[in-house]
């Protein structure tokens, strides 16, 4: 894989990262969604602090995942019923 050196840009700091190639798209648009939910949080609270500011943001991000990670769990259990309901089904007909 091709590495690449970039430089991100956080809170007004610049981060260089060494990163395959193939990512780089994924971690600018990150960067970018970072840097969207930093400038509303610091309209939103008033917060000038950019380390509060990231602090807010990083519980954010894993409120979110963990909604996401509650989400599939109840639907993977939804599809292992469903399935079980159509195993009972297939069985009666035979």
């Amino acid at each position: 894989m091709d590495k690449l050196n970039i430089k991100i840009s956080l809170a007004n700091r610049l981060y260089p990262m060494s990163i395959n190639g193939s990512e780089e798209r994924l971690i600018r648009i990150s960067a970018s969604k970072i840097e969207k939910i930093l400038k509303t949080l610091k309209e939103k609270y008033s917060v000038k602090d950019y380390q509060d500011l990231l602090a807010m943001c990083a519980l954010q991000f894993c409120v979110e995942i963990e909604k996401n990670k509650l989400s599939q769990a109840q639907n993977e259990q939804n599809v292992v019923q469903d399935l079980s309901d159509l195993n009972k089904l297939i069985s009666d007909l035979l």
